[in-house]
């Protein structure tokens, strides 16, 4: 995926998942890490929130429209927020389904669902899928939309690491 889809993916999850950001915010490219790019945004309220982004590699099944999914890992400090993990899919999941997070075919963990999007049901999960991410190769979200297609979404985590090490670095 183009740079340009991804600077575009990440405007519109902000201006979904964050409606009180005004145009006056100001986001930086920290910089790209293979597959990943880090951020950091500075609101007008004077909040610092540092995230990174990436896209999957694949999408199944291949006769679907997918949307344009994409996972972010976010550190909101002045909310004591660090390692958020969201998985945005661009269409609502099934009611009461969870998404399903493999790493490397070995770690396996839930996350719920609301609308398109997935996130961990608390801080220590967020804290370990970011530690299991940094280890790992590749991460599968295995999920069910609302009408009930199986998708799944391979993203490589190469990058992971030093990425992450940017938006923590910009967001002390």
């Amino acid at each position: 995926m183009t740079k340009f889809m991804t600077w575009l993916l990440v405007a519109i999850s902000f201006v979904i998942c964050a409606p009180s950001i005004s145009n006056a915010d100001s986001r930086q490219l920290l910089s790209s890490f293979r597959d990943w790019d880090a951020f950091v945004l500075k609101t007008d309220a004077g909040e610092t929130i540092c995230y990174m982004i990436s896209v999957p590699k694949t999408r199944t099944p291949s006769n679907l429209r997918h949307g344009n999914p994409f996972i972010t890992i976010t550190h909101k400090p002045a909310r004591e927020i660090r390692n958020e993990f969201n998985f945005i899919a661009g269409y609502s999941f099934q009611r009461g389904s969870t998404v399903q997070v493999t790493i490397d075919k070995q770690r396996k963990e839930a996350l719920f669902t609301e609308q398109d999007g997935a996130w961990a049901y608390d801080s220590k999960q967020d804290d370990n899928l970011v530690a299991a991410m940094k280890r790992g190769n590749s991460l599968t979200l295995n999920a069910r939309s609302g009408r009930g297609n199986a998708t799944s979404y391979r993203f490589s985590l190469s990058g992971f690491t030093a990425a992450h090490n940017a938006i923590t670095n910009a967001c002390r």
